[in-house]
């Protein structure tokens, strides 16, 4: 694989860590946000200035939440005709009067809470009570608003809207970073130029044969240089001067003296012929 081929392929997979980070961003908070939406409608709501039938089908701790403003989605069971939407106006709670008795006719113990408020989809309300519930099955709810009988507050009862949202929201961010910080270093990282090896000369082998050594000029085979002769013609060249080397004088030298003693080739024969005649 190439380098530009790489490069493009590190910017395509940072491109798309980028786009899957996004998607679980708005994923998970839109669904984070349709949690509590979801939760806040399915609240069980009693009306103020009656008694409603709640059913428990579970044992647990569940909160009332004070309602300033919402709707009915579902038919209220009990003594209580509300239907519609329903605005509390006014920035405080006015007095409210609860009491929960389970199915056997024993009053539940509510305890004062606060703190916990939503605002979602025209729901509005505020935590007032939490209890706790023993004993599966039908409980009555008595609501009154000290004061003003005119006043439709409403009572919504249930578990906690937001259990369970701020870990996915923070789950939203960390994909949101995590995208972000991962899709944009491999997008970066992939515009960058290359780095360049050091180059190093090659040469290559010789394939050849090694060539032969030029025999030396023949004197015959030689040219003299174009040009104008360096003597006058007619004359004879003079003859070139050959410097003497400076240091040194020559000597002359003696031939070597013949010894006095003669060589065994010059020494003459034991035998030799008679000086005269024969006796």
């Amino acid at each position: 694989m190439t380098t530009s081929s790489k490069q493009s392929a590190m910017f395509c997979t940072g491109l798309a860590v980028l786009i899957v980070g996004l998607l679980a961003t708005v994923g998970l908070w839109y669904a984070a946000d349709q949690r509590q939406s979801n939760a806040v409608s399915n609240l069980a709501r009693a009306p103020s200035g009656c008694e409603t039938t709640l059913d428990f089908a579970a044992v647990g701790d569940f909160t009332m939440y004070a309602e300033t403003a919402g709707r009915f989605d579902e038919p209220i069971a009990g003594n209580c005709a509300a239907d519609g939407a329903y605005n509390v106006p006014g920035d405080s709670l006015p007095a409210i009067s609860l009491k929960m008795t389970s199915p056997a006719g024993d009053e539940i113990v509510l305890t004062d809470a606060s703190g916990s408020t939503y605002d979602v989809d025209g729901f509005q309300g505020e935590s007032i009570r939490t209890f706790s519930v023993e004993t599966p099955g039908d409980h009555i709810l008595r609501v009154d608003v000290s004061g003003d009988s005119e006043v439709r507050l409403v009572m919504a009862v249930g578990k906690e809207p937001s259990d369970g949202v701020g870990m996915m929201r923070l789950g939203a961010v960390l994909a949101a970073l995590a995208g972000l910080v991962l899709g944009g270093t491999m997008t970066i990282a992939s515009r960058r130029p290359p780095k360049t090896a050091a180059t190093v000369p090659f040469e290559p082998w010789a394939t050849g044969m090694p060539a032969m050594p030029e025999a030396p000029m023949d004197p015959e085979s030689w040219e003299p240089a174009l040009g104008p002769p360096s003597h006058t013609p007619g004359a004879p060249p003079a003859a070139p001067s050959t410097p003497e080397p400076t240091g040194w004088t020559l000597q002359p030298v003696s031939p070597p003296m013949p010894t006095t003693e003669p060589s065994d080739d010059a020494r003459p024969s034991p035998w030799a012929p008679p000086n005269g005649p024969a006796q």
